[in-house]
């Protein structure tokens, strides 16, 4: 991209519109430009003039009222725009026979996601996220536990850029058989939000599980919880942890 001088422009405030309409706008010098807003940063704009490509233009060199309206598209892009993003998420789950312990089995888990902002022009800022994850409740047949729930908030993620969120470490305990007993991992449900609470994505170990994620996000810490209808059914008092 190329600076230019005094001349200058923006486009129309994105408010859910698909396609912006080009804007006039007037630079310090009395001279005016028609383009659509592509990026607003602290000191520039990046414009986008119809046939003749993208040009940055520092903010200094727009006239008052051109300044007022990039920093209320601005504004409103950050609270409106769903961003692109791809997301890997590993549970690093492990869970292995115990022959001489009291319980069958022993297992943990500590979650990694991966989050990638696939915007080129638009940083993530002030975003929000849920993981849960949840688990059979050996004690119960036909009832889960919550076994974490972690809230991230404040999540920046510049352009093209990757940032990883990491859980918790939890470990624990079951017996399947026999004197039924323990807690044993079988799913999570992670949701993205923007700093304004939209939603950018939900992720879930089934299709079930994100679908049925309204019901999940209603649940805290250490809920016991109906697996097929997600009603809660109590409290387990600690973690298998």
């Amino acid at each position: 991209m190329k600076k230019i001088g005094p001349a200058l422009v923006l486009f129309t405030l994105f408010i859910g519109l698909a396609h912006a309409e080009p804007r006039t706008f007037t630079s310090t010098d009395g001279r005016t430009i028609q383009a659509t807003v592509i990026k607003v940063t602290d000191a520039n704009v990046v414009l986008d003039r119809p046939n003749f490509g993208t040009v940055t233009v520092p903010l200094d060199r727009l006239v008052e009222g051109d300044r007022k309206f990039l920093a209320k598209w601005a504004e409103a892009e950050k609270k409106n725009r769903i961003p692109k993003t791809e997301i890997q998420i590993n549970s690093n789950k492990r869970d292995r026979r115990e022959e001489d312990a009291y319980e069958d089995r022993r297992g943990e888990f500590e979650f990694e996601i991966h989050i990638e902002n696939e915007e080129r022009n638009f940083d993530i800022a002030g975003a929000k996220a849920t993981l849960i994850a949840f688990g059979d409740y050996m004690y119960d047949p036909g009832s889960c536990v919550i076994m974490e729930r972690t809230e991230f908030n404040k999540i920046e993620i510049p352009e093209g850029k990757t940032r990883t969120l990491t859980g918790k470490l939890v470990r624990f305990e079951y017996d399947k058989d026999g004197y039924k007993h323990g807690e044993k991992y079988t799913g999570y449900l992670f949701e993205l939000r923007t700093a304004s609470g939209k939603i950018i994505v939900r992720k879930g170990s089934t299709q079930r599980v994100i679908n049925d994620a309204e019901q999940l996000l209603k649940l805290r810490m250490r809920d016991i919880f109906d697996e097929r209808t997600y009603r809660k059914l109590g409290r387990a008092s600690t973690s298998s942890n």
